[in-house]
């Protein structure tokens, strides 16, 4: 089975997929105002505690703060004063916490003082308090592997031993402890010196994402457009993986036919391989999804045929649930099954299929209605409102692609030109494209300008969304 990472970073807003037998299994899009802070870590000021919610609210700097659930803090969860903890927080205390949640539109950032460093083989926390393995890994090699980080840690410290190290030695584990540990002490040694609010580690979240993928998944070949990306990768795996420079002036995903598949990764409606359909309608409170048998009234096909179709849907819906990243409470509506051993096979499938998830999911079981319950951990925004917004037309009921979404599909589009014979490109935009396209100051249009070798002259239009036509080359 070929298996492909394809990585499109040349151009601003940053994507991945992971590909299996030409369909998307697995997708990250970054756009600059909107990289995730995820697993940063920062020196922070208490703006405010609530003793009603039990929770402090952080000013971790530039405007951005971050909510921190005192119950769930080292020196609470510490009942024996005899080891090492950290100090209970009062107002205006300076603290070193880090990122586990990206804010929302709703929603603060959500804060840790449980530092967590880590490398491919273990985490560290220094002041976890646990032992844990991955359940990937062998019972023996598990138990092996939390004895040694028993015998070593120190009482306050927590380590966690990823699927990658069960292969580890003792030795080993041991030296690549020692070297988190020291690089936690540099952490506390630089937050003594920094003004608080400030940042500690910003870590390069893209590569991060990279290197997650790495480490869980299997794949036959990675493709990357982007040199520097590129090389940084050929230094770090080249022995490990086969690496592939992508130098054609089409867009990557374009090349490998990929479009059309994130075309769909927005719309309601997604059409199965027997012609019924699911229905995904997501709200801030839960995400409702309807399997439909289209033309074909439920009550008049048999119960081969609802199982067929049920089981479609199943391995559907948790594709397009990781593809969308999907989270908090999920209700799906299957087609009808009046038995109780359908539901279970349905119920055992989804599990299977979301074993395959990054993240953490629950499947609860169907309702008195029939309705499957199920929640799914939610640490970054859902691709729909990382890539949509509120449609102004429709007043808030309906999405369409934002401006920094057409911007960055415009600057793909103009990148296939590179180095083409001609002076310069006339383009109708709307302004919101234009603006973001150009950049503060339009410094991001006049570095394009001098990378493709063209000039880039746009016409501003009126539309109802953001929009934009290439009209003209001129030689």
């Amino acid at each position: 089975m070929k298996r492909l990472l394809i990585i499109n970073a040349r151009e601003s807003e940053k994507r991945m997929a992971l590909i299996e037998d030409k369909q998307i299994q697995r997708l990250y899009i970054e756009q600059p105002e909107q990289q995730s802070l995820l697993r940063n870590i920062y020196i922070g000021i208490v703006e405010k505690i609530m003793p009603s919610m039990d929770a402090a609210f952080i000013n971790i700097g530039k405007g951005k703060k971050g909510y921190l659930q005192l119950s769930q803090s080292p020196a609470n969860m510490e009942k024996d004063d005899s080891i090492r903890s950290l100090p209970r927080v009062n107002q205006s205390d300076k603290m070193i916490v880090q990122i586990i949640k990206d804010e929302t539109d709703t929603k603060y950032y959500r804060l840790t003082r449980n530092i967590e460093l880590s490398d491919e083989m273990i985490v560290y926390m220094p002041y976890g308090y646990y032992v844990a393995a991955s359940k990937k890994l062998p019972n023996d090699v598990r138990n092996q592997l939390k004895m040694w980080a028993v015998e070593t840690k120190k009482e306050a410290e927590g380590i966690l031993f990823r699927t990658r190290a069960e292969k580890l030695t003792k030795e080993e584990f041991v030296t690549r402890l020692n070297q988190l540990r020291a690089e936690f002490q540099q952490l506390e040694k630089l937050a003594g010196h920094l003004k608080a609010p400030a940042p500690i580690v910003e870590k390069n979240l893209f590569f991060e994402e990279i290197k997650k993928i790495y480490d869980k998944e299997e794949f036959t070949e990675i493709i990357c457009d982007d040199s520097n990306l590129f090389r940084q990768l050929k230094t770090d795996w080249e022995n490990r993986c086969q690496l592939t420079y992508y130098k054609g002036s089409e867009n990557i995903f374009s090349h490998f036919m990929l479009d059309d598949q994130l075309d769909t990764l927005h719309k309601r409606v997604v059409w199965l391989d027997n012609g019924a359909n699911i229905v995904i309608e997501e709200n801030e409170a839960f995400t409702v999804i309807d399997v439909n048998t289209a033309k074909s009234p439920s009550y008049k096909l048999k119960r081969d045929t609802i199982m067929t179709t049920n089981r479609l849907a199943a391995k559907e819906i948790a594709r397009q649930v990781r593809l969308r990243n999907i989270g908090g409470n999920i209700l799906i509506d299957f087609i009808n099954m009046r038995d109780d051993k359908d539901r279970k096979a349905i119920i055992q499938l989804l599990k299977e299929e979301f074993a395959r998830d990054y993240e953490r999911t629950i499947i609860y079981g169907f309702t008195a209605l029939g309705i499957l319950e199920m929640s799914r951990k939610r640490t970054k925004p859902s691709l729909l409102n990382q890539i949509t917004v509120p449609c102004a037309t429709c007043h808030g009921t309906g999405f369409v692609e934002s401006a920094a979404t057409i911007a960055f599909r415009l600057e793909r589009e103009l990148w296939t030109f590179k180095n083409k014979d001609f002076s310069e490109v006339v383009i109708e935009a709307t302004e919101d494209v234009i603006n973001y396209f150009s950049g503060e100051n339009k410094h991001h249009l006049e570095n394009l300008e001098k990378t493709l070798h063209f000039l880039i002259k746009f016409e501003q239009v009126e539309f109802h969304k953001p929009y934009y036509y290439i009209k003209r080359f001129v030689r």
